[in-house]
């Protein structure tokens, strides 16, 4: 190809591409059509929202399966404690079943808190509840180790048992099937 070819070929394809750009439509240039942005703008919300339904339907389906078996444990150790009559001895296995149902339990919340397009609250709001279900663990072990010796002994609930009830309440006030 001689100079001149490539010379005039350079030069067709410089406007050829110089016509192209001129027609185009480029995002964040403004050229876009306002009404078009807003519509796209809003699908992308709508979608993001569905997303976080979604997410907030499955992680409380979760939590619910959780917390229902554990709370079948923590009402049979209450409902012993009714008997007046009641002792230590005959309540350590019920006891250890709840133990056990709570580290279940907190050992799941980890993976709730992971669930794809949770909103931030809803994965504080279950790191927070499983910090309390924790304590309440700690605590209901150590009241059972102390076996009902003095002051270590909760007269009806223990204070970690509150707390963690506190934030389950407001848990069940998102996951509102329960």
């Amino acid at each position: 190809m001689s100079t001149r070819t490539r010379s005039i070929a350079t030069a067709t394809a410089a406007l050829a591409g110089a016509v192209l750009v001129t027609g185009c439509t480029v995002a964040g240039t403004g050229s876009a059509d306002p009404s078009a942005v807003a519509a796209y703008q809003s699908t992308i919300a709508a979608s993001r929202a569905a997303a976080a339904e979604s997410a907030r339907v499955s992680a409380c389906a979760a939590w619910e399966t959780n917390v229902d078996t554990r709370l079948v444990a923590t009402r049979a150790t209450t409902a012993f404690t009714k008997d007046p009559n009641w002792q230590w001895d005959g309540i350590a296995g019920l006891v250890n079943a709840e133990l056990a149902a709570i580290e279940t339990e907190s050992g799941k919340l980890p993976g709730i808190v992971a669930t794809p397009n949770l909103q931030e609250s809803l994965k504080t709001l279950f790191s927070q509840y499983k910090t309390k279900l924790d304590a309440y663990g700690v605590a209901l072990r150590a009241d059972a180790q102390a076996r009902g010796s003095g002051d270590q002994t909760w007269p009806k609930r223990n204070p970690a048992s509150s707390a963690m009830v506190d934030t389950l309440e407001r848990i069940e006030a998102v996951c509102p099937s329960r």
